[in-house]
């Protein structure tokens, strides 16, 4: 077949015009394939040391191992989670910033402040869940209250009170969620450390705590302190003697705060799923699912729209309980 002068140019142009598109092709996946080229930084609200900050250590050092680069976390307490999520938001969305986010920066403390630098359902983009922490009630060793239900007789009996953390906190939501759905009231007492908290419940002050297993690990183990029900659907590995909410009566329900990973929103769609991908297969890991244990946490791991459903689903739930509350923020 002979092709026309003008034809052989039309084929050549066809043909250039594919060439380009295969080598842009080529470079955009070499791009992908090479991220991250330097470093990570994952920013995180927590100080250091604590659970929070020791989860995302271990998971920063095991990003850094499979990826070749430097994964380095940066700490930057204040304001409830805003001064890190701020410093987040202005972080250029190129996957080389990203951050620990607790579920009460998300779902809690937007609706206790008046305004905020950001929006979080904007300005925010979702990579994984990361681990779920089930609380605990626990009473003193020679505490009268044996069992959930007994806590439960008693407080329908007379005005107890109940140790926890600051007003606003995820612990105190999870206080006011469950004790409305099993129809009791109790007189909070929030604190700002689990020492003050656990000292005041030992020394008579406090008639129950709720607490996260981490932190009520040494007194569990003294003898000082028992647990008498966990807020997970299923019994905690880390304290499987320890009956659920469900199994004591409040059948269906059950409450784990999450933390999980976000980047600044317009990030690119592939380096979203590199650094979810990373996460989900570290979080596999015996050895990581063993950390969390320690440190009273549970791995999940999830796609971006998991983590989008979860924070939507909650938020629907906090902001009523939040306004009826009261709760602000300063």
């Amino acid at each position: 077949m002979i092709l026309s002068i003008h034809a052989c140019r039309k084929l050549c142009r066809t043909l250039t015009l594919s060439l380009f598109m295969l080598a842009c092709l080529s470079l955009s996946a070499q791009a992908q394939q090479s991220f991250p080229d330097k470093p990570v930084k994952i920013i995180v609200a927590n100080p250091p040391g604590g659970p929070v900050d020791v989860v995302l250590r271990v998971l920063a050092n095991r990003m850094s191992a499979i990826w070749h680069q430097p994964v380095v976390v940066e700490n930057k307490p204040g304001g409830a989670g805003i001064v890190s999520t701020s410093a987040l938001v202005k972080a250029a969305p190129d996957g080389y910033t990203i951050a620990m986010v607790t579920a009460s920066s998300m779902t809690i403390m937007p609706f206790a402040v008046d305004t905020l630098p950001y929006d979080p359902m904007k300005d925010l983009q979702p990579i994984s869940l990361v681990a779920r922490t089930p609380f605990i009630f626990i009473v003193r060793q020679d505490s009268p209250i044996k069992t959930w239900q007994d806590f439960v007789a008693l407080a329908r009996q007379k005005d107890l009170t109940i140790g926890s953390y600051a007003i606003g906190s995820a612990f105190h939501l999870v206080w006011e969620q469950t004790a409305r759905r099993v129809g009791i009231k109790a007189v909070y007492a929030p604190a700002n450390s689990a020492g003050k908290t656990q000292s005041d419940l030992v020394g008579g002050q406090l008639d129950i705590v709720l607490e996260a297993p981490s932190s009520a690990n040494a007194m569990l183990e003294s003898g000082r302190v028992r647990a008498i029900a966990i807020t997970s659907p299923e019994r905690f590995a880390g304290l499987p003697d320890t009956p659920t909410l469900a199994e004591s009566g409040l059948k269906g329900y059950a409450s784990l705060p999450w933390i999980g990973l976000m980047g600044p929103a317009g990030m690119p769609a592939e380096r979203v799923s590199i650094i979810q991908r990373t996460v989900a297969e570290i979080l596999k890991e015996p050895a990581m699912q063993k950390q969390l244990q320690t440190l009273g946490m549970i791995s999940v791991g999830s796609d971006p729209q998991m983590l989008a459903d979860t924070i939507l689903q909650e938020r629907r739930a906090m902001q009523p309980l939040v306004k009826e509350l009261g709760i602000k923020l300063q």
